[in-house]
């Protein structure tokens, strides 16, 4: 099968922020248990490494556990200098919340809206994505990188890699394994949630009263699969951009299994 580029509820603006927060934080709880993005923490330093840059511009930073996760992975590898600032098209108020209540001064929410295809040129530093790129179509993801590229800006962009089992899958039947998916992640949800921190009463009521969170959370984790991109299509889209050719690029998969992380890389040569 192709890429199939579907509708995630989290993307529509009228989803009450309540409901996307609530199925953010299952989805943050759930990699951190998982320790999705260990794999790739070499991936970030090297490019770090590779520029001599110490800030990092995360863009699309949503409940912002991806960068969490990453600044923890960074400190535990013994980098002490490294400063985070993090973005979003629609801060999240409850992100921000999240990061004062760390009160880590190498770690900054933005509460102005940062459009990841318009990054202002004040915020420099390489900038970063999790889980976010299958959010944008092929021609966005190319205006992504030219954006980055434009700005002679460094980027470490790192996602849920495609699966290569329902890539060799037949197209016709790819809506009876996107179902069956579906229906698995809705059946797990309500088992998640207890053990989920914060605690928010809201996410109980509109996960055992109105089960709107198992809903969007099953949804958009069924949608992602099909849109997650492949290593070999990432590369591809970004040596397309205009200036491509002076940047040095790696593209490919780390980890394994549901540890299986994307990473699209590329730094001034």
């Amino acid at each position: 099968m192709k890429r199939w580029h579907l509708v995630e509820l989290e993307d529509l603006p009228w989803i009450p922020r309540v409901i996307r927060d609530g199925a953010t934080d299952i989805l943050d709880w759930m990699f951190a248990r998982l320790k999705i993005y260990e794999p790739v923490v070499d991936r970030l330093r090297a490019t770090l490494d590779a520029t001599g840059r110490r800030d990092i511009v995360d863009l699309c930073s949503g409940g912002a556990g991806g960068a969490m996760q990453m600044a923890g992975y960074l400190r535990a590898s013994g980098d002490t200098a490294t400063r985070m600032t993090l973005t979003d098209r629609y801060p999240s108020a409850h992100a921000a919340a999240r990061i004062d209540a760390m009160a880590d001064a190498r770690l900054r929410y933005e509460r102005a809206p940062v459009d990841a295809l318009a990054v202002p040129r004040e915020l420099g530093g390489v900038r970063t994505m999790y889980s976010a790129l299958h959010h944008f179509r092929p021609a966005d993801v190319k205006r992504l990188v030219a954006a980055a590229v434009a700005d002679r800006a460094p980027l470490a962009f790192f996602d849920i890699a495609a699966a290569p089992a329902l890539r060799r899958m037949p197209g016709v039947l790819v809506p009876i394994a996107a179902l069956v998916n579906f229906v698995m992640i809705l059946a797990l949800v309500p088992f998640l949630v207890p053990f989920v921190r914060p605690f928010r009463l809201s996410r109980l009521v509109f996960t055992y009263v109105l089960p709107l969170i198992p809903i969007l959370y099953a949804w958009d984790g069924m949608v992602s699969a099909l849109r997650a991109y492949t290593p070999e299509e990432l590369a591809a889209l970004a040596r397309e951009v205009p200036g491509a050719d002076r940047y040095i690029w790696d593209a490919g998969r780390a980890g394994s299994g549901v540890r299986a992380v994307l990473y699209l890389t590329g730094r001034p040569a």
